[in-house]
C-alpha cells in the first residue's frame, strides 16, 4: 500500500488540488436549511393533520408581527404618527403586499348602506384620544393590535406567499434596516419566516466564530504538544482541507447544510486531530529507532492504521443512528456528520504516509519538553494510583451508584424557545411572551364528523360553549374564534346592547351574519369555506413542556365533556404543538438509536479483538462517562431536549476512539507474547500521551462551544467537554486495573 501512495504521489496531490479548487469556488454559495418543517417527522399522524388544516384555512405562514413598545402609552399624537409612517415605509418594501395595525382597524357599524367600517383611530381627531382608548381597551376586535396595558402596538405584515432563500433574507433585513431607520421607536419583530432567517443567520455567525477559535486553539495546542511549529502544518491543512470539500461537494449536490452545522467544526477536530495525532506520536515512536521515514510510516500503519479504520467506522456508526431520529434535522446533521468523518479518514490515510515520507528527518513530530514534563508528571501519579486498587474501583463504583441517581433526576420541562442571549431575536422573544399574551401558539380544531355545519344551531350552541371556556381559562390569552364574527356583527347591529345580548342561534340571524361576513372577510383563517372545520387560536406563555401537556391534556379533555356526544372531533394542532411532539420523539430515538450503536460497536469489537472479555470491557468503559455526565445533569437540573441528548452519542464516540486505541495497543503487545502485566504498560506509556494530547484538544474545541449564546450548545460544550476528561480518567487510570483485577486471565 506504501509503495502505491509513494508511488503515485503526485497524482494523488493534484487531484486533491483540483478538488479543493473546485470545491473552494462552490463552497461561498452553501445554503443554511433553517425552515421548522424539518423538525417534524413526515409520517407522523399530528404533522399530516396540521398540513391538511393548513389547505382548509388562510395561510399564517406569510404573516410577520412587528411590536412597537413606548414607555407610557400608545395613545400618544407624536407616536401614533411615527406609527404611521412606519407602516407607510413598509408598505414601500418589495415582497409586502399589506400592513395592518391600530390606524387601519374599523369596527363594522349598521347604517342605512349596510354595513360599514369605522376606524378605532383617527389621527387628525387627537381630540377624541381618551374616548377612543377606552373603546379599544374595551372592545374584542383590536386585542390583536395592542397590549392589554395599552403600552405596545402590533403591526401585522402580509408578505407575498411562498418566497424563496434570497427575497425573504432580503426582506427580513429591508426590515431591519428600517427598524434602524427608526430608532427612536422600540421595536420587536417576530413570526415562522423572522425566527428561520434570523436562526439562519446567527448560525452563520457562530460556525465562522468557532472554526476561527478552533483552529487557533488547535494551533497553539499542537505547538505545545509536538516541539516543532512546523508539526501543525498537516493537521491545519487537513481541517481546512475537509471543510471546503464538504462545503464544496454539499453545494454540488444541491444540499444544505443542517441547522445544527455549527457543530462539524468541532466534530472535524474529533477526527482529524485524534487519527493524525495517534499516527503522528506512533511515527515519531518508529523513527526514534533509526528507521528510515517509508519504514517508519509503514510500522505506524500497520499498527495503528487498522485501528484508525475502526475508530473511524465506529465514529461514522455513531452519527449515523442519528438518522432512526423522527426530526428531518438530526437525519441530516447525523448523515453530514458521518460524512465528514469518512472523508477526514479517506484523506487522513492517503496524505499523511505521503507527508510522512517527503520527511528529510523523522524528529518532526517529537514531543515538546513541556508536554513530556506533563506526561511524565501524569504516568508518576498514575503508578501511584495503580497501588490502591481497591480505593479507585470503590471511588468508580460510588461516582456511578451517585450518577444513576442523578439519572432519575433529570428533567424534559424545558421551555419551547432557546435562543442566544444578547440577540435582537431574544430579545423580540422576551418582549412577545410578556406583551403579547405569551410566545407560545395554542390551536384547538373542531370538525364535523357528518359534514354538518359547525354555524347550524345545535352544533353551534356547544361552539360558544367551548368559546366561553377558552376565553376564560387563566392560561389561555387573546382567543380567536369564528365566535368572534357572529359577536362583531352583533356589535355591529346592537352597539349599546350587544354584551348583554345572547349571540344568535337562529339560522335566519346566523345566515344574515354570514352573508355580511362573505363580503367583509377577504381572508378567513379560523374556519373553512364550507364551515365544517373550526380553528380556536390563543397565545400562551411558555410555561415549560410538562406543564404545557398538562395544560393541553387538562383543556382537551373539558372541551370534550362539553361535545359530549355531538358529531364534533376536537384536535389540538398548530406549529408549537408539534414541536414539542418531535422534541420527545427525537430524544426516544436518540437513545434507542445510542443503544443500537453501542450493540453495533459491540459486535464490531468482539469480531476486531477475537475476544469476547475484552469487547464487553470496551463497552463497559465506554459506558461509564454517559452514566456520570447522565448524573450531572440530573443533579444541576439540565433539561434534557433533542439537541442536548445529543451528548451521549457524540460522547459515546470519543469514548470509544480512545478505548479502543488503548486496548489494540494492549492487544498487539499481547500477540508480540509480551504478558498482561506489560502489555497494558506498554499501551498506557504509548496510547497514553497521544490520548492525553487528543484529550487536551478535544475539552478545548468543546469548551470553545461554550462561548456559544445559545443555551443547547453551550450544555453540549460542556458536558461533552466533561465526558472527554471522564473518558481520559477512565482509560488511564480504571482501564489498567480492571484488567490487572479481573479481566487477566481472560486476556
Amino acid at each position: 500500500m506504501i509503495e502505491k501512495l509513494l508511488k503515485y504521489r503526485y497524482i494523488y496531490i493534484v487531484i486533491l488540488i483540483l478538488l479543493v479548487v473546485f470545491a473552494a469556488i462552490k463552497a461561498p454559495n452553501i445554503e443554511v436549511d433553517t425552515d421548522i418543517s424539518q423538525f417534524f417527522h413526515e409520517d407522523d399522524a399530528d404533522y399530516t393533520f396540521y398540513q391538511d388544516m393548513k389547505s382548509e384555512f388562510s395561510s399564517q405562514d406569510n404573516l410577520i408581527l412587528l411590536g412597537v413598545k413606548h414607555q407610557d402609552s400608545v395613545f400618544n399624537l407624536e407616536f401614533l404618527n411615527k406609527i404611521e409612517a412606519l407602516a407607510d415605509s413598509l408598505k414601500q418594501i418589495p415582497n409586502i403586499k399589506k400592513v395592518n395595525s391600530l390606524l387601519t382597524l374599523s369596527y363594522p357599524i349598521k347604517s342605512m348602506f349596510g354595513i360599514i367600517g369605522v376606524p378605532y383611530l383617527k389621527i387628525e381627531d387627537s381630540g377624541k384620544l381618551a374616548y377612543n382608548k377606552k373603546k379599544i381597551l374595551g372592545d374584542e376586535l383590536p386585542k390583536s393590535f395592542i397590549n392589554r396595558q395599552g403600552d405596545a402596538l402590533f403591526l401585522w405584515i402580509e408578505t407575498e406567499p411562498n418566497l424563496e432563500t434570497k427575497p425573504l433574507d432580503k426582506l427580513i433585513g429591508d426590515i431591519n434596516a428600517l427598524r434602524t431607520d427608526y430608532g427612536e421607536l422600540t421595536t420587536f419583530l417576530w413570526g415562522r419566516e423572522v425566527i428561520d432567517v434570523s436562526f439562519k443567520n446567527i448560525l452563520i455567525k457562530e460556525i465562522l466564530t468557532f472554526s476561527f477559535w478552533i483552529s487557533i486553539f488547535l494551533c497553539l495546542s499542537l505547538i505545545f504538544i509536538f516541539k516543532k511549529p512546523a508539526a501543525i502544518l498537516f493537521p491545519i491543512v487537513l481541517v481546512v482541507v475537509v471543510i471546503i470539500l464538504f462545503l464544496g461537494g454539499m453545494v454540488t449536490l444541491g444540499r444544505p447544510i443542517s441547522t445544527m452545522s455549527n457543530l462539524f467544526p468541532t466534530i472535524i477536530l474529533i477526527v482529524a486531530v485524534s487519527d493524525v495525532i495517534h499516527l503522528c506520536i506512533k511515527y515519531d515512536i518508529e523513527a526514534k529507532k533509526g528507521l528510515s521515514s517509508k519504514q517508519a510510516t509503514k510500522n505506524a500503519l500497520s499498527e495503528i492504521g487498522f485501528t484508525t479504520l475502526i475508530t473511524s467506522f465506529t465514529t461514522a456508526v455513531g452519527f449515523l443512528v442519528l438518522y432512526m431520529s423522527p426530526m428531518q434535522a438530526m437525519r441530516n446533521f447525523g448523515v453530514e456528520s458521518a460524512i465528514l468523518v469518512i472523508l477526514t479518514f479517506v484523506l487522513t490515510l492517503i496524505f499523511l504516509p505521503i507527508f510522512f515520507s517527503g520527511l528529510k528527518k523523522g524528529n518532526l513530530f517529537t514531543i515538546s519538553k513541556p508536554f513530556t514534563a506533563l506526561s511524565t508528571k501524569l504516568f508518576k501519579k498514575l503508578d501511584l494510583i495503580y497501588k490502591y486498587q481497591n480505593t479507585v474501583l470503590v471511588g468508580f463504583a460510588v461516582v456511578l451508584a451517585l450518577s444513576c441517581y442523578g439519572m432519575t433526576l433529570i428533567s424534559t420541562n424545558g421551555s419551547h424557545y432557546s435562543f442566544p442571549e444578547k440577540t435582537d431575536l431574544y430579545s423580540s422573544y422576551k418582549f412577545f411572551e410578556n406583551n403579547f399574551g405569551g410566545s407560545r401558539t395554542f390551536e384547538l380544531v373542531l370538525s364535523s364528523k357528518n359534514e354538518k355545519k359547525l354555524n347550524e344551531p345545535e352544533l353551534l350552541e356547544t361552539v360558544y360553549a367551548i368559546d366561553n371556556y377558552l376565553a376564560e381559562h387563566p392560561n389561555l390569552n387573546d382567543v380567536k374564534s369564528p365566535v368572534n364574527y357572529y359577536q362583531i356583527m352583533s356589535q355591529a347591529y346592537y352597539p349599546n346592547t350587544y354584551k348583554e345580548r345572547p349571540l344568535p342561534l337562529d339560522i335566519k340571524t346566523i345566515k344574515k351574519y354570514e352573508k355580511q361576513l362573505a363580503s367583509l372577510l377577504k381572508k378567513d383563517y379560523l374556519a373553512n369555506k364550507n364551515r365544517t372545520i373550526f380553528k380556536f387560536n390563543a397565545q400562551m406563555k411558555d410555561f415549560g413542556k410538562h406543564d404545557i401537556d398538562a395544560i393541553h391534556t387538562d383543556i382537551l379533555a373539558h372541551v370534550n365533556s362539553l361535545i359530549a356526544n355531538k358529531p364534533i372531533e376536537a384536535r389540538l394542532s398548530g406549529i408549537d404543538m408539534l414541536i414539542d411532539i418531535s422534541q420527545e420523539k427525537s430524544i426516544e430515538n436518540t437513545f434507542f438509536g445510542l443503544l443500537i450503536a453501542i450493540i453495533i460497536v459491540s459486535i464490531t469489537l468482539g469480531i476486531v479483538y477475537k475476544n469476547l472479555a475484552l469487547g464487553i470491557l470496551a463497552v463497559f468503559l465506554n459506558l461509564i462517562p454517559l452514566i456520570i455526565t447522565a448524573g450531572i445533569m440530573g443533579f444541576f437540573k439540565v433539561d434534557l431536549r433533542a439537541e442536548i441528548a445529543l451528548i451521549f452519542t457524540v460522547g459515546f464516540v470519543i469514548a470509544v476512539d480512545d478505548t479502543i486505541h488503548l486496548l489494540s495497543k494492549f492487544q498487539w503487545e499481547r500477540k508480540k507474547g509480551g504478558s498482561v502485566d506489560y502489555a497494558i504498560k506498554t499501551a498506557v506509556l504509548e496510547c497514553g500521551k497521544a490520548i492525553l494530547a487528543t484529550s487536551i484538544i478535544l475539552v478545548g474545541g468543546f469548551f470553545i462551544l461554550m462561548s456559544s449564546g445559545s443555551l443547547e450548545i453551550f450544555i453540549l460544550g460542556l458536558l461533552v467537554g466533561l465526558i472527554v476528561i471522564i473518558t481520559l480518567f477512565v482509560d488511564l487510570v480504571l482501564a489498567p486495573i480492571v484488567i490487572l483485577k479481573w479481566f487477566k486471565k481472560f486476556l
